[in-house]
């Protein structure tokens, strides 16, 4: 049951608009099996979240904190469809009303104790909410995840410390390829930028990109051509804010899945879930895969983690921008346009 509408999380570091434009959106806080037989606490836009399942496997995301003597219900325990409080027993239903106050048995609970509780969907794998309820906030369209040929493969989701907008204009960005991930794909004999074109749609941006791969030998049962080099044609589609597909297509319907969403857990502090799906080579194993991807990620981490300011700046005045940079460009001003801060956001 959602309550009245939410105030601003307790020393919430956003700024109160930009907050109130993010709460509105679908962010994923778990992987559908990492909720499987107990509650799991996450933070979403400094909000402290519990989130578990039902005896009837319902998914039920509520405020991590009892309200009777503010005690986090993540130092409690889950018995059947309810969570029970560590401190004087109280007991929460999936409707986030309490149930039972052991001290007084008799006692019907008043109407007021009670959770409060946020909307959730299970979809693609992940578990989703929004900490205000809008009903115009669109999922991403990603049909490969719900296509039987593709193997879908994920691993826990990190932490960086950095804002959701710097790590997804990150996997945007196409020039920094051929420098941070020389030990990987890059091609540091390739640094170019081919033109490309940034189109807008509904949902985003959508984004198409050939780039010459570097293809060691380490990286030929990755994407399972031989040879020093390979012809990569990525497609990008960006979900806003902080959501992208991106396909990289071998050709002769050899399509590898990269999907990254950043889940804002504060202002300067990121959830990722980077997860892959594929529809060739089912015989390479899910660890050498997610190895590869991990390996990539932590190319990148260190220098977002050290980009100043921490937030990214939606007044393309800061910062300086080439033609190379156009996605870059045409994702921060969208963001701008869902309302966010034009000075930094997250």
């Amino acid at each position: 049951m959602i309550q009245s509408a939410p105030k601003l999380p307790r020393n919430c570091s956003f700024e109160p608009e930009d907050w109130q434009v993010l709460a509105k959106q679908w962010f994923p806080i778990a992987y559908s099996d990492e909720v499987i037989d107990k509650p799991l606490a996450r933070t979403l836009l400094d909000e402290e979240l519990i989130v578990y399942r039902t005896t009837d496997r319902q998914v039920v995301v509520a405020r991590d904190l009892c309200i009777h003597r503010g005690v986090p219900l993540k130092l409690g325990w889950q018995e059947g469809d309810e969570l029970v409080c560590a401190y004087h027993g109280f007991r929460y239903g999936a409707d986030g009303r309490c149930t039972k106050v052991p001290a007084l048995p008799d006692l019907k609970p008043p109407a007021k104790l009670c959770l409060m509780t946020y909307p959730s969907i299970e979809k693609y794998g992940l578990i989703w909410t929004q900490l205000i309820e809008n009903s115009q906030a669109n999922f991403p369209d990603w049909e490969e995840l719900e296509d039987s040929e593709y193997r879908m493969m994920h691993f826990e989701p990190p932490e960086w410390e950095c804002s959701p907008g710097r790590q997804l204009e990150n996997f945007l960005d196409v020039v920094h390829f051929s420098w941070i991930h020389v030990g990987t794909f890059g091609n540091r004999e390739a640094p170019e930028v081919a033109d490309y074109e940034v189109q807008k749609n509904e949902g985003g941006l959508h984004i198409e990109y050939p780039y010459l791969a570097a293809n060691p030998d380490h990286s030929q049962v990755v994407d399972g051509h031989k040879g020093d080099t390979v012809q990569r044609w990525m497609v990008y589609d960006v979900h806003l804010p902080f959501a992208c597909r991106l396909v990289v297509d071998y050709g002769e319907n050899r399509r590898h899945c990269i999907f990254d969403i950043a889940a804002p857990i504060s202002r300067t502090e990121t959830r990722i879930f980077f997860f892959i799906a594929r529809n060739y080579d089912h015989q390479v194993s899910e660890e050498e895969l997610l190895n590869w991807e991990r390996k990539i990620l932590a190319e990148d981490k260190p220098i977002v983690e050290n980009q100043k300011p921490e937030e990214l700046p939606l007044d393309l005045t800061e910062e300086f921008h080439l033609r190379c940079d156009k996605t870059s460009t045409m994702y921060r001003k969208a963001l701008g346009k869902m309302g966010l801060g034009k000075t930094y956001t997250s």
